[in-house]
């Protein structure tokens, strides 16, 4: 019975020791995810230039058109105050995040063109070539989301 028990004894100490450290690895797998999911949150300020802006009016039945936000329609009659912009950088991510987020910023560039903003009230105070301040999310796949984008 006393063999039985020390077994036992070492057994759960054996056990135990190994629990310990993939509890230490599963907590600090966590604390990296949250961290993660948290950077992909944040909501980051950086400068855009205005390329060019435009009235555009549709002169058909339904106009569509496919943009960084997707298809989008207006109807015929509608006009849109469009503002074409880039954004200047993205120095307020990390180097591998940033990385990311220019090759794909430089691949929708050629797939859609610059991006564009419209409904703004600041159409008529803004000329090519001035700046904007841009919000925006950044995604560990280099996705930007923008949160919105003002005149300064």
């Amino acid at each position: 019975m006393s063999l039985l028990k020390r077994r036992w004894v070492w057994i759960s100490v054996s056990v135990f020791l190994a629990i310990i450290p993939l509890v230490f690895i599963t907590l600090h797998e966590l604390n990296e995810a949250e961290k993660e999911f948290k950077e992909s949150k944040w909501v980051r300020t950086t400068s855009g230039t205005v390329l060019r802006k435009e009235l555009f009016r549709c002169n058909q039945p339904t106009c569509a058109y496919i943009s960084y936000d997707g298809r989008t329609e207006i109807k015929n009659g509608e006009t849109q105050k469009r503002v074409y912009f880039q954004i200047d950088n993205f120095d307020q991510v990390g180097e591998a995040r940033r990385t990311k987020a220019v090759e794909r910023e430089k691949e929708l560039v050629i797939m859609y063109g610059p991006r564009c903003t419209s409904g703004v009230d600041w159409f008529d105070r803004i000329e090519p070539g001035a700046k904007l301040i841009v919000r925006y999310q950044c995604f560990s796949d280099g996705r930007i989301e923008l949160a919105g984008v003002d005149a300064k």
